[in-house]
């Protein structure tokens, strides 16, 4: 018989913490520009809490998940094979969605699908990847010719918003660096485990780096790597380079000191690592919700989140359930256009740490709450019922 292959948990846990994180930056973000505007001299405030976290998270997270794509794409043939159904397809049903609720949140919203809105950039420069992955990897130099263009990315104008290709150029290393990355290799990252004092070093480098960053002259947009140095006038061509040069060491010095303290064990955070997706598209909701009408109705929507999870988690019976879940959708739709939030549109607490609590506290429990079985549902009924009404169709018309 057989052995049977254990699961290890960390890649679900460093998952699991990596998405965490997505909603912590985009309310970081919108939070932090809207302080800056009412408080200080209008610019985010990168030399607070604010700017380290958004920061350290954008040194290396995406970068992180592109690893961890990569590392779980050594079969190219089966990579190809579910690039569609796994990232293409969510990308379209979420881009159009995304283009009616951008509608109702700003006036004239335009469906660009080779323009991807958002974070679903992500989802669309993954599909590339990993769809052409069989192909590009016959090339013997893929490695160092994409971390030239990596580096090139920053200098061409062109290389922006448009098919995300400011963003595919700049993570692709990070998707080739962990899909020729080995279990052997990646065990012999690990032993920096048995040798704690240099990763306490290593760790306590990469947080001053963090700090350094903060009091620099880089404007935390450039961290996103979507555009090239022509649209960041106090920077000039080579400090962008060097800057790329820093980001890439930064990021992988954050992937392997990762690797080295997340457990193996089975946690609620690896569950959350399992079930990413439901989390990753409808953040951006609240996302713009916390743009658009301030942080205090931010965390009243991320609170109406929670109460949908905990009907699908406490609720047994199904006829109970949907009368819940209509009869919270009807006082959803009464709370948010009786007008009654309308005094608390816009404002950020002037009291920095409660804003601080409000927007971590916030972002949290977002993301804790979109792995509940109401929302993991919701998104599987609107990626696959669409899928499997053509299914349907087809088989009407045999």
């Amino acid at each position: 018989m057989g052995e049977i292959k254990q699961r290890d948990y960390m890649f679900d846990t460093f998952r699991g913490l990596l998405i965490l994180s997505i909603p912590m930056s985009h309310f970081t973000k919108m939070a932090g520009n809207q302080y800056g505007a009412m408080y200080l001299t209008g610019g985010f405030p990168e030399d607070s809490l604010f700017g380290f976290v958004y920061i350290t998270i954008n040194v290396f997270v995406m970068q992180a998940f592109m690893f961890l794509s990569g590392y779980f794409s050594k079969k190219p043939d089966r990579a190809q094979e579910t690039a569609f159904s796994t990232f293409m397809w969510p990308y379209l049903v979420f881009t159009v969605i995304y283009y009616f609720i951008r509608m109702f949140f700003m006036d004239g919203a335009n469906l660009k699908l080779l323009t991807p809105p958002f974070a679903l950039w992500f989802l669309f420069v993954l599909f590339f990847y990993r769809f052409f992955l069989k192909y590009m990897v016959r090339f013997n130099w893929l490695l160092p010719v994409s971390i030239m263009l990596y580096l090139l990315a920053g200098q061409v104008e062109e290389f922006g918003n448009f098919m995300s290709l400011g963003r595919a150029l700049s993570y692709f290393p990070f998707f080739l660096l962990g899909y020729y990355c080995s279990k052997e290799r990646l065990a012999w990252f690990q032993g920096l485990r048995k040798r704690p004092l240099l990763l306490v070093l290593l760790g306590a480098v990469l947080v001053g780096i963090t700090f350094l960053l903060m009091h620099s002259d880089v404007k935390v947009g450039w961290y996103l790597l979507k555009q090239s140095v022509d649209n960041f006038p106090n920077m000039l061509w080579w400090e962008d380079t060097l800057m790329r040069i820093l980001i890439f060491f930064v990021a992988s010095g954050w992937i392997i000191f990762m690797v080295n303290i997340i457990p193996s064990k089975k946690s609620f955070i690896s569950y959350i690592g399992m079930n990413t997706m439901p989390i990753y598209v409808f953040h951006l909701t609240l996302r713009y919700v916390v743009e658009f009408y301030g942080i205090y109705v931010g965390v009243i929507s991320c609170l109406v989140v929670a109460w949908f999870a905990v009907i699908s988690l406490v609720i047994k019976n199904k006829y109970v359930y949907g009368a819940a879940i209509a009869l919270s959708i009807i006082g959803c739709y009464l709370l948010f256009s009786s007008g009654c939030l309308a005094p608390l549109y816009g404002l950020v607490p002037e009291n920095i740490y409660l804003l601080y609590v409000l927007v971590y506290g916030g972002a949290l429990l977002c993301g804790v709450s979109f792995v509940a079985p109401f929302w993991v549902k919701l998104y599987d009924l609107l990626v696959t019922g669409p899928v499997k009404g053509s299914k349907l169709a087809k088989w009407l018309q045999k």
